[in-house]
C-alpha cells in the first residue's frame, strides 16, 4: 500500500468514525458558544482590571498576568477552538468534495489546500493557548500565532473560492467574502501591524468561520 493510499485509508476511517453532522454540528455550535463566551469574558476582566483595550494591547496580551488576572480563559478559549476546529476541517473537505475518484483534478486541489491550511491553523491555534505570553518558550508563541492566522486565512481563501466555482452548500457571496475577506485584512494588518488591526484580523476570520458552520449544517427545504 503506497503513502498516498494510506493516507486516505486513514481519512476514510475519521470521516466515518469522527465526521458525522449530529457530532460536527454540535462540536462547532458548542464551539462558537465556548470560544466567544471566554473571549468576551476575558476581555471584560482584563478591562476591568487591567485597563485593556483593543486599542493599545494586542490580542494575545489577554494571555498573560501582565494585562489579566484571568489569562487562563484566553489560553483556554485558544485550545478548545484549535481542538473542536480539527475534526471540522476533515468534515468540510469530505462535504466538498466526497468521492475522490469521481471528481475533477482541479476541485481535490482546491479542496486539500483549503484543508491543509485549514488544519495547520487548528494546531497553530492550540500552540498559542498552550506557549502563551507567559509561557513563550523560544519565541513559539509569536511562530503559532503568525501559523494560525495564516492557515485559517488562506483555508478561507481556497474554501471562499470553492464555493464560487461549485455549487455546494456555501452560499456564493459568502464564498466571496471567503476568498476575498480575510486575505485583504490580512494584507491590511501587514502594512499597518498593531493591535487594533490584529483583532479587526480576528473578528474577518470569525465572520467567516461562524456564517461557514451555520450553512453547511442548515438543511434546505
Amino acid at each position: 500500500m503506497s503513502i498516498r493510499e494510506s493516507i486516505n485509508k486513514a481519512r476514510a476511517n475519521i470521516y466515518q468514525k469522527v465526521c458525522q453532522e449530529k457530532i460536527m454540528k454540535l462540536l462547532m455550535y458548542g464551539l462558537m458558544a465556548g470560544y466567544v463566551s471566554l473571549l468576551v469574558i476575558g476581555h471584560i476582566i482584563a478591562t476591568l482590571t487591567k485597563g485593556y483595550t483593543i486599542w493599545d494591547n494586542w490580542i494575545s496580551d489577554l494571555g498573560s498576568f501582565d494585562h489579566t488576572t484571568a489569562p487562563y480563559l484566553y489560553d483556554i478559549a485558544c485550545i478548545i477552538a484549535g481542538a473542536l476546529t480539527l475534526p471540522f476541517n476533515f468534515y468540510l473537505e469530505h462535504l466538498l468534495s466526497p468521492d475522490l475518484k469521481q471528481t475533477t483534478r482541479m476541485r481535490i486541489r482546491v479542496v486539500e489546500s483549503a484543508f491543509i491550511f485549514g488544519f495547520v491553523g487548528s494546531i497553530s491555534y492550540i500552540g498559542v493557548g498552550i506557549f502563551s505570553e507567559d509561557r513563550n518558550f523560544y519565541g513559539l508563541h509569536g511562530l503559532f500565532s503568525t501559523l494560525a492566522f495564516g492557515g485559517f486565512t488562506l483555508s478561507a481563501v481556497f474554501n471562499g473560492w470553492f464555493a464560487m466555482l461549485y455549487k455546494t452548500k456555501i452560499p456564493k457571496i459568502l464564498g466571496f467574502y471567503g476568498a476575498f475577506g480575510p486575505l485583504t485584512f490580512l494584507i491590511l494588518f501587514q502594512i499597518r501591524s498593531n493591535a487594533l488591526f490584529e483583532w479587526v484580523l480576528l473578528f474577518a476570520i470569525l465572520v467567516w468561520i461562524i456564517p461557514l458552520s451555520v450553512s453547511v449544517f442548515h438543511k434546505r427545504g
